[in-house]
Parts: structure tokens; C-alpha cells; sequence
């Protein structure tokens, strides 16, 4: 009863269609309808097929239907058109079973059964079409942070690549090259899930080390937004730094994740470089604090351990206090006179370097890397 209607069925399904959804008529295939109805035809005789045959193979429709849902992926749409289609689908073919029942008489539990059997229909490829889409835009998501990826991984590539390599990646990737960025290291034991990121910024999630690169300005506001698309995990925040030198304010950041790491900063959601700067700088090169240390703090070791620390203790407030007793005494917590007593052996054992201000300040710089490290003196 119902095949001999499939003629004008589709070419009314197709009418109604282009009128409620016009953006099946705007691009290039499906300007003159042939897509449009090839696809309704095939849905319309598909349903009779089924209705006559329900142990009918089904692979070809879901590849077709699948297919349907991959091109408006492909094609960077949204379903709104595939599911607005099949609505409109379904209440013309509605309207045309009434017909039908009116014409020939069908009884009650006919047509109860044919609307269930249309909208299981419709539910069915609207369902494939939905997975169909969302397979092609996930492969798509994926391709897209890949190419960031690797632009990032270039950006921060040392020795530095070309600038020419960097713009021809930037402009696949739809990124646009900022003059200043900060570089944010994450602490790689709380990552657990990739978060949604703010479209500028540029993430490598999956390096032993993960970063991000934040356009400037890195404001209040940014940093609120990457704490909370964190979840709380540590992450650190380089300098703002001009968008040639991202390398080392990746590096600042890193280093300030490994002195979180070793209890040196404090344990913070996000802790900024540009808080820590004296830290950052002298803890920067242990190969090169060790030198200094050996070098200026070499007298203290003519001293037994507990009168050792105690002397270098009292070096490093009066240092502080620019050689003030009265103010290094308050310190420490001490007699002037113990202030007084102790320096005259400290400068004993330093003899010159005392006096001399470029090795003064190498002394304090040492004794307060150790005491950042909380290392013994």
C-alpha cells in the first residue's frame, strides 16, 4: 500500500526540507537537490524494506547513515541540520500514512504500529548519523591538537627552528603568533584527564613534562581560568617574556615545579616565577652553587659542626643587617657581646674576603641558597 507513494512521498519530503532547513541548498553538492534526495529516497525506501523484511541486513544503511553524520563533521556543522532534516522527514511521512489509512481502511493497530516502527526508524538514524559525527570530529580535535603540539614543541625547540618554520605551522594550526607569552609547566604526577583550554593557548599534555604557552597578558583572570581547568593540580608560571624567548621561560617554569617538588617553594596551586625570582636564581645551577659555595664557605670548615653552623648563622644575619651588631644581635636573639665574639672568629677565619665586596656578596649569596635548600652548613 504504501510503496506506490514513495514517488511523490519523496519528492514532497525534499520540498518540505529545503524550505525549513535552507542550508541544504547553500553549498555546492546539494545545490540542485540531487544529494538531498537521493539520501531521502534511499531513508524512505529503507523504512519499507524494513517494515517487509526486519531480519533485512542493515550494514549498508549504517554505513550510509554513519556516513552522513561524518560529512557534516567533515564539513564543520553541527547535527542541528541532519536532526532538523529527519523531523521534517518524519512528520511529512506521518502525514502521508493518515492518508493512506484513510483511503484504505486500516485498522487501529496498523497504524499504531506503523508510527512506533517510523519513529524507532527515525530514532535509529538519527543515532547513527550522531556517531558518525562525533567520530569524525574527534579525529579532527585530534589532528588539530597534534599540529599544536607540534608547534609548541617547536617554539620551544633549542637549538631555537627557523621563525619561517614556526609562522607556516602557526598558520595550519589557525594560531595566531603573539609578540609576548609565558610559559606554564605542570606537575606531571597530578595530570589526569586533558582540560579544556582558552583557543590561544597551546598545550603539550603528553610530554614527560607537560607545558602550556599563554599568549599575554597573563592576568588574574587567565590564571584563575587555568587553576580551575586544572582541578588543582601544581602548575607553574614563567615570565612573560617576548614570543622568541618562550624557551626560557619554560625553563624558569620547570624550575620552579622541581624546587616545589623538593619542598624549597611552598606546595601552591599555582606558584608564579616572578615571586621567587632571588630563589629561581640562585638555587638556577647547582653545578655552579656548589663552585661558589666551596669556594667562599671553605673557612667555616676549620670549625667543629655545632660551632660551625652557629657562626655561619651569625655571618649571614650580620651580612643581612650590613655588619649592625645591635640589629644582628635582635636576629638571633643574642647578647651584642656573642654577636661580637663569634664575628671576630669568623674574621679570623675569612680574613679579606670580609672587606672585599664582590666576595662578600658571593658568602651571603651561598649561605642563603643553603638555607633555602635547608641544607647544613
Amino acid at each position: 500500500m504504501l510503496r506506490p507513494e514513495l514517488p511523490s512521498l519523496v519528492d514532497e519530503i525534499v520540498r518540505e526540507i529545503r524550505r525549513a532547513v535552507p542550508e541544504y541548498g547553500r553549498t555546492p553538492e546539494e545545490a540542485n537537490g540531487a544529494q538531498l534526495r537521493d539520501r531521502v529516497d534511499y531513508a524512505a525506501r529503507l523504512f519499507l524494506d524494513l517494515l517487509e523484511f526486519p531480519q533485512l541486513d542493515r550494514a549498508d544503511a549504517e554505513r550510509t547513515f554513519l556516513g552522513i553524520g561524518r560529512a557534516e563533521g567533515h564539513a564543520g556543522r553541527t547535527l542541528d541540520h541532519v536532526h532538523a532534516a529527519l523531523r521534517v522527514g518524519g512528520r511529512v511521512a506521518w502525514r502521508r500514512i493518515a492518508k493512506v489509512e484513510r483511503q484504505r481502511g486500516l485498522t487501529a493497530v496498523d497504524v499504531s504500529w506503523l508510527a512506533d516502527r517510523l519513529f524507532v526508524f527515525l530514532d535509529e538514524l538519527a543515532a547513527l548519523a550522531t556517531r558518525g559525527y562525533r567520530e569524525a570530529r574527534s579525529k579532527a580535535d585530534d589532528a588539530g591538537r597534534g599540529m599544536r603540539r607540534r608547534l609548541l614543541q617547536l617554539i620551544v625547540k633549542r637549538p631555537p627552528a627557523q621563525p619561517s618554520a614556526i609562522t607556516d605551522l602557526a598558520r595550519g594550526a589557525a594560531w595566531i603568533v603573539p609578540e609576548q607569552c609565558a610559559l606554564v609547566a605542570v606537575h606531571v604526577g597530578q595530570l589526569r584527564t586533558e582540560p579544556a583550554l582558552d583557543t590561544d593557548i597551546l598545550a603539550d599534555l603528553r610530554d614527560p613534562e607537560p607545558c602550556l604557552l599563554v599568549p599575554a597578558p597573563v592576568n588574574t583572570e587567565r590564571l584563575q581560568r587555568l587553576s580551575a581547568a586544572f582541578h588543582g593540580a601544581r602548575l607553574a608560571i614563567g615570565p612573560t617574556v617576548p614570543f622568541a624567548e618562550a624557551a626560557s621561560s619554560l625553563r624558569w617554569a620547570r624550575q620552579a615545579v622541581r624546587l616545589v617538588d623538593e619542598g624549597v617553594l611552598p606546595d601552591m596551586p599555582v606558584t608564579l616565577c616572578a615571586d621567587h625570582w632571588s630563589t629561581l636564581w640562585l638555587l638556577g645551577d647547582p653545578g655552579l652553587l656548589k663552585q661558589v659555595t666551596r669556594r667562599r664557605l671553605t673557612p667555616l670548615n676549620t670549625f667543629p659542626a655545632k660551632q660551625r653552623a652557629r657562626l655561619a648563622g651569625t655571618l649571614f644575619a650580620w651580612l643581612q643587617a650590613q655588619g649592625n651588631v645591635q640589629e644582628t644581635a635582635a636576629k638571633l636573639n643574642v647578647h651584642p657581646r656573642t654577636v661580637r665574639y663569634r664575628m671576630r672568629q669568623v674574621d679570623e677565619a675569612f680574613g679579606d674576603d670580609l672587606h672585599d665586596p664582590t666576595a662578600r656578596f658571593e658568602i651571603e649569596a651561598a649561605l642563603r641558597a643553603l638555607r633555602l635548600k635547608g641544607a647544613a652548613y
